[in-house]
């Protein structure tokens, strides 16, 4: 045999062999390494979320709720801008959660079961600022104030605006344009106001109030101008 006439013969046989088959090994690997590996895309995106947005991640559910209720859409983002900053972990002092801040009980009423599910909260918001604009319909025929006496009661709860008209009826002061009842509402915070009848809820600074409604029209322009409608 030739491996014992010459041994080292074999030996480098034998090495040639090993880096043979190292070398298709090595080859193998690193063309398993070059080949697209598939990407596994997990859903890590909050339920009413989505990643592809224009004012916010639940652009979606609040088009869709709106549309719902008749509402801007716009609008609407306005609104959970300044109830939450689209936080939807946000809870107030008061016990409102979720993305529009609903109160437990309105959220009951409103039948919600968990408003800090975002499309929950979302839902029932909608709903309330839209209910509420309907029940300003007989005081106000005009579009834009029925809108401010609707986002004054969202803030302030219908009894605080409600003792607002009232005063304004009152004083004899047109009580259908807001601007009148926001003239009058640091007249609400003396003690004189607890003399009336009709006033249900007592004194009313009003101050917040006043921001919110102004504040909230103003981020809707802003919005407007952002998106379609």
């Amino acid at each position: 045999m030739i491996f014992r006439k010459e041994p080292h013969t074999a030996i480098v046989f034998a090495v040639a062999s090993v880096l043979i088959a190292w070398s298709i090994f090595a080859d193998c690997y690193v063309g398993r390494q070059s080949l697209p590996v598939p990407v596994v895309v997990k859903d890590t995106i909050p339920r009413g979320m989505c990643a592809d947005y224009v004012i916010s991640p639940y652009d979606s559910i609040i088009k869709v709720y709106s549309d719902s209720a008749g509402l801007d859409w716009r609008l609407v983002s306005a609104v959970v801008y300044h109830e939450s900053k689209f936080d939807n972990d946000v809870r107030s002092s008061r016990g409102a959660a979720g993305l529009m801040q609903m109160m437990p009980e309105t959220a009951e009423w409103l039948g919600a079961e968990d408003v800090t599910d975002p499309v929950e909260g979302v839902r029932v918001g909608t709903l309330y600022l839209k209910r509420l604009y309907n029940a300003y319909l007989r005081h106000t025929s005009d579009h834009e104030e029925r809108l401010k006496f609707a986002l004054a009661a969202y803030n302030a709860g219908v009894g605080r605006v409600r003792d607002c008209i009232n005063y304004a009826n009152y004083r004899g002061v047109d009580s259908s344009r807001w601007d009148n009842i926001v003239a009058l509402i640091p007249e609400m915070s003396e003690d004189a106001i607890l003399e009336l009848d009709t006033i249900k809820f007592g004194k009313f600074k009003g101050v917040e109030t006043i921001a919110y409604v102004g504040n909230v029209l103003d981020k809707y322009e802003q919005y407007k101008r952002r998106a379609e409608r």
